[in-house]
This record gives C-alpha cells, sequence and structure tokens, in this order.
C-alpha cells in the first residue's frame, strides 16, 4: 500500500508537468502544445486519482476541464487521425467523470452521422456517467457490426483496448450478459502470455475492477480445499488469496469448494528446476548473434 500511494503521488507530480499555458498536456515534456488524446489520457488518470482523495497540483484541474470543454466545442467532425469523433466522445468522458460534463457537444456528437462503434461507446458511457442511461442505451441500439479490431493509430487502439472500454460501458449500464462475455475475454488475454501496450494493460484492468466491484459480493473469498488428504478453510475479506503448496506427490488431487456467492476464479501454477544434465533450451522470439569486422 505504501509502493502504491508513493508511486501514485509521483505520477501525479510527474504529469503536472506535462501541463502547457492552455490547460492540455504536451506529449512530451518540454514540448508546447497540447496533445489531443494525451490530455484526456492523462486527465483520466488524475481524475481517477482524485475521487480515491489524491490531492492534484492547484490549478490543474479546472484549466484542463477548461481546454476540455473549449477543445470539444472547437471540434467539427472530419477525417483527421488527431481530430475524429472518438477522440471527442472520449474528451466528453473525462469531462463527465470529472463531473462537469458538456451536454451541449454531447448531444451535438449524438446527432453526427457515420461515427464509429467505440466512439459510440465512449459517448454513450460519458451519459451512462451523469446519470442519462436511457439516452446512453438508445446510443447503443445504433451499433453496427462493426467489430473491436478496428485500431486507430493515434489513440493508440487494440482489439483488447477496445474490448475494455466496451466492457467499462455495458458495467455502467449494468447489462449483463454483454458484460460478463467481454470480461471473460479481457481476464484471458490478461493471463496470458500475449504482449500488451501500456494502454491496453491500464483500461483492461480499470474495466475488469469495476466489473469486479459491481457484480462480486464485496465478502471476500470463502471457500474450502482439499490436496490428496490434506484440507483447509479459506475465509479472508480480500479478493485474491495466494498460497504456496510444497507436499506435491508424483500424482495428486485437489478439490475446492466455493462457499460464497460470487465467482470465483482458480489458477494453479507449477514451477520447479530441472536437474544439471536435463536442462532444456528454450527461444521464445529472442535471438543473438556475433558481428565481426
Amino acid at each position: 500500500k505504501q509502493d502504491i500511494e508513493r508511486n501514485i503521488k509521483a505520477t501525479i507530480q510527474r504529469l503536472s508537468d506535462f501541463q502547457v499555458s492552455n490547460g492540455g498536456l504536451s506529449y512530451w515534456q518540454g514540448n508546447g502544445s497540447a496533445n489531443s488524446w494525451g490530455t484526456s489520457y492523462a486527465g483520466h488518470f488524475m481524475i481517477e486519482a482524485a475521487k480515491k482523495g489524491y490531492v492534484l497540483p492547484i490549478g490543474f484541474k479546472s484549466n484542463w476541464i477548461a481546454y476540455q470543454k473549449q477543445q470539444a466545442r472547437n471540434w467539427r467532425n472530419n477525417s483527421s487521425y488527431y481530430n475524429n469523433a472518438f477522440n471527442q466522445a472520449y474528451r466528453l468522458y473525462t469531462l463527465s467523470l470529472a463531473n462537469s460534463p458538456d451536454l451541449a457537444s454531447m448531444n451535438r456528437l449524438r446527432e453526427t452521422k457515420n461515427i464509429s462503434n467505440q466512439a459510440k461507446m465512449r459517448l454513450a458511457a460519458a451519459y451512462a456517467l451523469i446519470g442519462k442511461k436511457s439516452i446512453a442505451n438508445v446510443i447503443l441500439e445504433t451499433l453496427t457490426e462493426e467489430n473491436y479490431a478496428r485500431r486507430y493509430y493515434y489513440n493508440y487502439g487494440s482489439e483488447t483496448r477496445n474490448k475494455a472500454m466496451a466492457l467499462e460501458t455495458y458495467t455502467l449500464l449494468k447489462d449483463e450478459v454483454k458484460a460478463i462475455k467481454l470480461a471473460k475475454e479481457i481476464a484471458e488475454n490478461l493471463s496470458s502470455e500475449k504482449w500488451m501496450s501500456t494502454q491496453t494493460t491500464a483500461f483492461s484492468l480499470l474495466a475488469m475492477s469495476q466489473y469486479a466491484l459491481q457484480n462480486g459480493d464485496n465478502t471476500g473469498i470463502h471457500a474450502s480445499y482439499t490436496l490428496n488428504s490434506n484440507s483447509k478453510n479459506i475465509n479472508i475479506q480480500k479478493a485474491l488469496y495466494a498460497e504456496d503448496i510444497e507436499e506435491i506427490k508424483k500424482e495428486n488431487t485437489f478439490k475446492i469448494s466455493n462457499k460464497s456467492k460470487g465467482v470465483l476464479y482458480v489458477r494453479l501454477l507449477n514451477k520447479g528446476i530441472l536437474p544439471v544434465g536435463v536442462e532444456k533450451i528454450v527461444q521464445r522470439n529472442l535471438n543473438t548473434s556475433n558481428l565481426y569486422n
């Protein structure tokens, strides 16, 4: 907990150094111009931190909100990567998250034709955050068959990142049927060895935490397990329990019983060191070579 608090405070201070005179945030520190997506993304973190009780630098939030609203009102739909509807939708989402929604700009984007599913998802979330869930559901009714794989280069998108954003929207609207399907897919990707960008990881973890808070029974873990002939009860208030099991035989029997109303996920991980002389050579996307002149 101390490490988390120290890291968050350091990040808040670090991000505030990127704020430029107009209230936006630059992509590189020292750059005088604001980056649209970076401003929303960094501001998103700052607002979430503030909601958890962390103190933002004086003037940061008010200047950031002023910039976001000015950009929202100046926005016009065109084909520019820097100025597309998805960018505008995320901007409006962050304003709703900061309890300073721009309804006029939200309604204008809602009436804009031919915007992407990703933009509609973010816009629906923006409405849901301020309690207008009926409008959010109407927006989602206009979704096309476009899948989550569409990527926006300047928005650092990926299929999993887009699914995480969608999961957050369905969680806000309490659409359990669509939410659980996405949650399972995102959880599998987080648990795999697939490479994930920092933004994909961040949105995935955020969406999964929101989903868990809404759908868990908030009573922790209550379960029992039997390994071979040894049994143990687990009753804790936390959402994660890990234990090293050392008494492993050649053949083992493991049974577990969930005694709570929430969903319980179980993972068994094996590790060991092979004897000298029978080591295995493993190569994973890494090659080395010696170059001589």
